[in-house]
């Protein structure tokens, strides 16, 4: 029994040693990213993780882009919640004539985790969900290239509910 304890305080030793000689290691040269999610850092700053927003969008469909201004303030008595019986929403349809992708950018002033982001098929469910990262700019954006034929809303909801919030929302189509 001695043995096993002697052989488990070395262990513990020798890991605490190897482990801890890492804490000052340093990144030699940046991760390669693809070219598609290269962003502008600002030198004096720590570059967030650099995030895709998908998969790429099939070859020979045309896009069309719409940018929407709004604000989305708290939940109104009486006025229906758009989610989790809580939270207040603006929602904007739109319809796919054909077989295509979507990609989605939502930005806003405020706390990163202020907004959420939902695309719905209209009457048939949750397609996609997104909330900005903890830590990084008030930002959702994502691309689905999975996207059917169909009508669709989409539902920026305001996680603070004593806030309004204006935003930004671009969406961009591909048929």
């Amino acid at each position: 029994m001695t043995e096993s304890r002697v052989a488990a305080i070395i262990l513990l030793t020798l890991f605490t040693v190897a482990c801890g000689g890492f804490t000052t290691v340093a990144p030699t040269a940046p991760s390669s990213i693809p070219a598609s999610s290269v962003s502008s850092v600002s030198p004096a700053l720590t570059p967030a993780p650099a995030h895709s927003i998908g998969p790429d969008v099939p070859a020979g469909l045309i896009s069309n882009q719409q940018v929407i201004s709004g604000s989305v303030g708290p939940l109104i008595p009486n006025a229906a919640p758009c989610y989790l019986e809580r939270y207040s929403c603006e929602r904007y349809r739109f319809t796919m004539d054909r077989n295509g992708a979507v990609e989605v950018t939502l930005t806003w002033e405020g706390s990163e985790r202020a907004m959420l982001i939902q695309l719905y098929r209209a009457g048939a469910g949750l397609v996609h969900e997104d909330l900005a990262p903890r830590g990084g700019p008030p930002t959702i954006a994502f691309r689905r290239t999975d996207i059917t034929a169909m009508d669709y809303e989409l539902r920026v909801v305001n996680m603070e509910p004593a806030t309004t919030h204006a935003f930004n929302l671009t969406l961009t189509t591909w048929e």
